[in-house]
């Protein structure tokens, strides 16, 4: 159970972590897992916590990969090869050598093959977290491509070289020529496989689709299983089970149209799952670093006399020589993204601070073993260390400079207009659709209260909403009042409903002392009144009893007194007292005014409605169709099917009148088409799922 709850508690640190994101958005959502992490560390089950390194890369690093591989543009990788080749085979194998070499020269007493290891670990970037950081600038689209495909392929060279590197240490056997050749067989034969594994992979979910077999609980599962069972069958043959995940996710890319075939629900389900999936395993990356640090950090102190400043200061050298060889390799062009000759010395900075490392540079690093011959593995804190400083640094860095040198993003639809768009569609097709359809009042509210459900993510305005419910209050008054002059209701029943509706208005006042008053005053009346009943009762048995001592009485005369005090005894108090017939007929009366009540107050909202109301008004809709639901016998679907179909459809006529008055930008348009096409595909998905 333990390994349970240190699991929930991570996925929870996460969420907390990305919640609290959007407040302040400035920062990396990095920097907030880290801290989460970091505040979970206090916790008792993590004082000593260790996940087991073949775990978390089959866990985390194969479901990773295989998404990217599955978003990247086939196209673009075969058009850019050269490029590829250069930044993620090339320039990661120098990284590594050169730093290998600094490293060695800097920690003494750490073998040159660890040295190598350690180089191995920070030399692959993470094009997620360069997203993360510059998701409000405006990043040259030739540097942004060069770093996602760089990031998709030199993954697998830092982890062959450190996989590599760990077999010298581990062995003391290495050469030249076999470190060539086993590293062209695992990373030549990771691919192989990857691909191999990748067609009947896609040929398998082809075969279930076409035959039937499309649910979402069939094809999503299959889904997330295959990085694992291809990461797994790569590893035990000793290729690259990143590559060989990578290259399963890529003939997925290429496979898209086939993939297409399955149904509009299950693509949806499946790109949301994986979304979600993606998103948890990034930031329990993040969360795991700051859960280990403080570990790690009590560790070095225990293992080692030399200080922490050499560390943190070897991280630093580090960092800044992968900076520099990064700029000089892109100033030079040697990076192949054919840039002008003005903007090289632009794009190599950006490029070069671009270099963010994240996951599989930490990932690596809590794959060291935990032993060797029986004994803790040597240095194995210090290279998690160091490899986390570099990771704060490349996170750091990028954040405080690149917004000095980048524009910020212009989007091409201001999301503040699409969303009052949005909301002048919306408003556009309800109205169209209460006067197309007055013979379905109640059908026709009920699909305008979903519609408007879908622009209402802001909190209604306290003065605006107390405004219009006093308004509808007091339509609904004067419609009761109506109906008692002329004979429909007693004038008893419309007296009292009038009071309540009144009590009512006055408790929603924003006043809390009237608030509270009235309420004081309404339980002192509930409290007085019940009292003061059985204060009476009790006087009246009182003087029956002491008339029945004092006067002589026969037998029969005693017996019919004695009989009448206790069923004056056994009379029931309060609400238990009244008459079933009264609220039978209250309840008669009510029914015979609620729909002339409903229709007069959804007809003033309807008339009241405008853009800068429509929240508030949407909150006295729901809250009249909800009270309207309860009294409905049944419900016609068919009808409600209809009226959908109609909204849409008025949808799609504001947009085309407003495009043609050149209202709408195209931009902002394809966005409303887009979501509206979205929104009737999710709906008649559901019409058919019913059926």
């Amino acid at each position: 159970m333990e390994i349970f709850y240190a699991i929930v508690l991570l996925v929870l640190a996460t969420i907390v972590a990305n919640t609290i994101y959007p407040y302040f958005p400035l920062i990396p959502k990095a920097f907030y897992q880290i801290f989460a992490g970091a505040i979970l560390s206090l916790v008792p089950l993590y004082h000593h916590f260790i996940l087991e390194p073949e775990v978390f890369m089959l866990i985390i690093i194969a479901p990773l990969m295989f998404y990217d591989g599955q978003n990247a543009n086939a196209k673009e990788l075969r058009r850019n090869l050269g490029s590829i080749l250069s930044m993620a085979v090339v320039l990661a194998i120098l990284t590594v050598i050169l730093m290998g070499y600094v490293s060695h020269a800097m920690l003494v007493g750490i073998p040159l093959a660890l040295a190598f290891a350690l180089a191995a670990i920070v030399t692959p970037t993470d094009a997620v977290a360069v997203s993360s950081i510059t998701s409000n600038m405006a990043v040259p689209e030739r540097v942004m491509g060069m770093l996602e495909r760089e990031s998709l392929f030199n993954d697998a060279s830092g982890l062959v070289a450190f996989s590599l590197a760990l077999t010298a240490f581990t062995t003391g056997k290495f050469s030249v020529g076999g470190g060539v050749k086993h590293f062209l067989v695992v990373f030549l034969g990771g691919l192989l496989i990857g691909l191999i594994l990748g067609i009947v992979a896609v040929w398998a979910r082809v075969y279930l689709v076409q035959s039937g077999k499309d649910s979402s609980s069939v094809i999503v599962p299959y889904d997330v299983t295959i990085p694992f069972l291809i990461y797994l069958a790569a590893e035990h043959l000793g290729l690259s089970g990143i590559l060989a995940v990578v290259a399963a996710g890529l003939i997925y890319s290429i496979s898209n149209n086939q993939l297409r075939l399955s149904s509009t629900e299950l693509q949806l389900v499946s790109r949301s799952t994986w979304r979600i999936l993606t998103s948890i395993l990034n930031g329990f990356v993040f969360v795991l670093l700051g859960v280990s640090l403080p570990t790690v950090w009590v560790n070095i102190q225990q293992d080692h006399t030399k200080s922490l400043s050499a560390f943190v200061l070897l991280a630093i050298i580090l960092y800044l020589v992968m900076l520099a060889l990064r700029y000089v390799w892109i100033r030079l062009d040697w990076a192949l993204i054919q840039s002008e000759p003005k903007e090289r010395r632009q794009n190599a900075v950006i490029g070069a601070l671009s270099g963010v490392h994240g996951t599989i540079t930490l990932a690596m690093a809590f794959s060291l073993p935990l032993t060797l011959n029986g004994h803790a593995f040597p240095y194995r804190n210090t290279m998690i260390f160091v490899a986390a400083i570099v990771i704060i640094l490349s996170l750091l860095v990028p954040t405080i400079i690149l917004p000095f040198i980048l524009p910020k993003k212009t989007l091409p639809v201001d999301p503040d207009t699409a969303f009052k768009e949005r909301r002048s569609l919306v408003a556009y097709a309800t109205e169209r659709l209460v006067q197309e359809n007055p013979d379905y009042p109640a059908e026709t509210q009920e699909v305008v209260e979903i519609l408007n459900s879908q622009v209402t993510s802001q909190r209604p305005d306290r003065k605006k909403l107390q405004v219009i419910l006093n308004q509808a209050t007091q339509i609904e008054a004067e419609t009761v009042q109506q109906r008692s002059d002329d004979g429909t209701i007693p004038a008893s029943f419309a007296n009292r409903y009038v009071r309540i509706l009144v009590f009512k208005s006055q408790m929603s006042s924003n006043n809390p002392f009237v608030n509270g008053t009235l309420w004081i005053r309404f339980v002192w009346h509930r409290l007085e009144h019940g009292f003061s009943r059985r204060w009476h009762r009790n006087k009246r048995i009182a003087k029956q009893r002491k008339r029945l001592a004092a006067q002589p009485h026969s037998e029969e005369q005693q017996r019919l007194a004695e009989q009448r005090i206790a069923q004056e005894q056994k009379r029931p108090r309060g609400r238990q007292s009244r008459s079933s017939r009264i609220d039978r007929e209250r309840r008669e009366n009510f029914l015979k005014i609620e729909a002339d009540i409903y229709n007069a107050v959804i007809q003033f909202l309807t008339a009241e409605a405008n853009i800068d109301n429509q929240t508030e008004v949407n909150v006295v809709r729901n809250y009249y169709n909800a009270r309207h639901r309860r009294f409905k016998s049944q419900e016609n679907g068919d009808q409600q099917n209809e009226l959908f179909i109609q909204a849409f459809q008025y949808e799609y006529t504001y947009i085309r009148q407003q495009r043609r008055t050149n209202a709408l930008s195209s931009e902002l348009a394809d966005e409303l088409y887009q979501q509206v096409s979205t929104d009737q595909m999710l709906y008649m998905q559901e019409i058919a799922d019913t059926n």
